[in-house]
Parts: structure tokens; sequence; C-alpha cells
């Protein structure tokens, strides 16, 4: 039997995994504002890894008084020799805004459910997508993941070694706004919390529990409206037990790593498909069974009270029968 997790802070804190490119791959698709992955044209060129990527806006100006410290706003006042006032450098933070990245989700094949080890496995498609302004009005400018900004994606609810496939996509709008797409083909089992409140009339919710390692306060998860999420159930191979919805719900949430000294709120997105277990099974082999045992108790009184052996006897029957039955029963039911 394979080792079940105690906890999902056990997942969280030993099974994190951050989500590396086995096979990294670059697309351009111009005058294509859908988003889609393009492959007109692969471009491998390097960048200088020098090259600085972020710019920080500094201000000349006139000041009144000598160092004030207002809001991220340093000014310092100069003199020479003689006490003249030289210039004042007035060094300006701006505050930005979180860089929007629009997730989608896809199912592609989701298979075996185990709800006693509280597990499944799925072959599942992620996209992250952000505006890139440095490639704006520029298609000939290749995207390269090592020196341009990339949302660092880590995988929360992942068990053992997982398959992840990254390859990277730019197309264009109208207007020569580039928008760059991030595309994770993650294959292997993934941790979920069974809920069995209702069994054998439960839903359960087969999720993928992505982060960053990024504050909430450089970028946030947002659900992409333009290209819907799903699921594929045609090929899912639980098909006989489980009933596969193919709606796919992405919730987004701040939360703060509890292992982490940096006190930033961290996004969270979790996609979620939603599966109905086919209690018509269990109904036939399991409760009805039950409902038969019991009904056999009433047998003991037609029999006559001079006959106390043949009562007992009986009566000691059906509790074995009923014990033996919880057995078999207790191997198929999670």
């Amino acid at each position: 039997m394979t080792e079940r997790p105690t906890s999902t802070r056990s997942i969280r804190k030993g099974g994190r995994q951050l989500l590396m490119a086995t096979n990294r791959r670059v697309y351009v698709n111009e005058n294509d504002g859908r988003g889609r992955v393009g492959s007109n044209q692969s471009n491998t060129t390097e960048y200088d890894s020098k090259n600085s990527t972020f710019n920080w806006s500094t201000n000349i100006g006139n000041a009144k008084a000598t160092s004030v410290d207002v809001n991220g706003v340093v000014e310092e006042k100069y003199s020479d020799s003689n006490g003249t006032p030289l210039k004042n450098l007035v060094f300006k933070q701006l505050d930005k805004s979180p860089i929007e990245v629009h997730v989608r989700c896809i199912f592609m094949r989701v298979g075996e459910i185990d709800t006693l080890n509280e597990r499944y496995y799925a072959e599942i498609l992620f996209e992250a997508s952000w505006e890139e302004p440095r490639l704006k009005g520029t298609p000939n400018e290749p995207f390269n993941e090592e020196i341009d900004w990339t949302p660092q994606l880590e995988l929360l609810n992942g068990i053992g070694e997982l398959n992840d496939t990254i390859a990277y996509s730019v197309c264009y709008d109208h207007q020569g706004l580039a928008t760059v797409t991030e595309h994770h083909k993650v294959k292997g089992t993934l941790w979920e919390r069974m809920e069995l409140h209702y069994f054998p009339f439960d839903l359960q919710d087969l999720s993928l529990s992505i982060t960053t390692s990024r504050s909430s306060k450089e970028m946030v998860f947002v659900k992409n409206l333009r290209q819907p999420s799903g699921a594929n159930r045609r090929v899912f191979t639980d098909e006989q037990e489980w009933y596969l919805f193919e709606h796919v719900d992405i919730e987004t949430k701040e939360e703060i790593e509890e292992y982490l000294d940096d006190g930033y709120n961290h996004s969270v997105v979790i996609c979620s498909c939603h599966a109905a277990r086919k209690f018509g099974y269990f109904i036939w082999n399991a409760y009805f069974l039950i409902f038969l045992i019991t009904s056999a108790s009433f047998a003991t009184f037609p029999i006559p009270l001079a006959n106390i052996s043949g009562r007992v006897q009986i009566s000691c029957t059906l509790l074995l029968t009923s014990i033996t039955f919880r057995w078999l029963c207790n191997k198929a039911l999670p």
C-alpha cells in the first residue's frame, strides 16, 4: 500500500515543487490576439545575461528642505565647500501595480481516483499569460525566459516525481502589444482531500494548486475569461465508477507562507474539476445485501420458544455473516 500523506501541511512543506522546464520551446505568432500557440517562427537567439530587467526612475528637481523620507520618496540636498546648495536630487520609486497573470487550466486526462489514499492521477495543461512591454511593437524580437520576466510557478499538491514540460509562445494584437504565454503540461499523481460525508452520493473536487515565489505586490493570478478552462471526458479511465463534469472552477487567493520570513502574501490559484460517484454499484452490492442480512433476523420469531438452541444458532449465524460481509466491504469501500 502506498504511503498516505498526513495533512496538507506535510504536502506543502515536503512536496512543494518548482515547475522547472524539461523541454523549452518558444513560438511567435504575429497578429493573433487569441493567445494560441503559434509555430510560424522558432527563436533561439540568446541575450546577454548582464542586461538589466527592471528600470527605476530617477527625478531631478527642486526641493525645499533637507533629507525627507516619506512614502518611498528620498530627498538629499548636496552643498559645496562654501555651503552653497548645488542641486537637489530626488529619488522616487513609483508604486507599480502588480502584473496580472491570466491563468487557464485544461484537464486533458483524469486517471484513477484513489479515495482511500486521497490522491488521483491526471494529465493537465496549465497556461499563464501576461503582457510583456519590452516586446511591444517588435515582432522580430525573441522572448528569452532566462532574462525576461516569468511568474516562477510552484506546484503545491504534487506527489513524487512529476513530468512537467514547459513551452513559451508570444502573440501580438493589432496594436502591437505582446502577450507571453507559459504552457505547462503536468503529468503525475496529485494529492486531494476526499470528502466522504455523503458516501456513496459524494461529489469530489480534483484540484491543481499552484503558487508563485513572487509576492502579491509584484504579481496576482486572474482567471482567463477569453479562453475557457475545461475537462476532457472522453479519456476518463475511471468512468465505470465516477462521472466527470466538464466544468472547471478557478479560485484565486492570497496566502502567507509559514516557512518564509519575508512576510509578504503570495498569490495562489486552485483549478478544480468535479467528479460524482456512481452510487448504483454500492446500492445493489453493499446496502441491499446488508438489508437482506438484517431482514433474515426476523426468521427467529416463528421458531417456538421451547427451541432455544435453534434461535441461538440462527442468531449466531446471522451475526457471523454480517461480520464477514463487513470485512469484504472494507476492502472496496473508502
